[in-house]
């Protein structure tokens, strides 16, 4: 395997753990938030309101592993993080966009998370390929 190779599937392997790492804190904020927030705020407001704090830490979290330590970026923050501000939307409209067209589309009722999988994991790849490329 030659040095360029090898480099990329590390920093593809890295950009993986980065992305799950990032679902747990993600995962893990919106629990904490949703028990907490339940006391305070209708069940249906709870979720929406964890679900964006979550979402919120989890990509900062994302984005500054992948700075640092995925993609080693001397890329100016302000540029770098407009960038991945504005991929992780059009990646989340894309997905939501996505599944909902696939499940319009196919005639008998196929489970959303079996439609949201194969879509999401594509748009993984997209996403590593956007991130490196113009992001970091």
């Amino acid at each position: 395997m030659s040095s360029l190779t090898l480099t990329a599937v590390r920093s593809f392997g890295k950009f993986s753990i980065s992305s799950l790492s990032s679902s747990i804190v993600d995962l893990t904020a919106f629990s904490l938030l949703c028990t907490a927030l339940v006391s305070y705020l209708p069940e249906s407001a709870a979720i929406i309101v964890a679900t964006i704090i979550a979402r919120i830490l989890s990509s900062l979290c994302n984005y500054l592993v992948n700075y640092f330590f995925v993609f080693h970026s001397h890329t100016s923050h302000s540029r770098s993080v407009s960038l991945y501000t504005f991929i992780t939307v059009l990646k989340t409209l894309a997905s939501a966009l996505l599944v909902a067209g696939v499940a319009a589309l196919l005639p008998v009722a196929i489970p959303e998370l079996a439609i949201k999988i194969p879509v999401d994991v594509a748009l993984f790849f997209l996403n590593y390929l956007l991130q490196k490329t113009f992001v970091y």
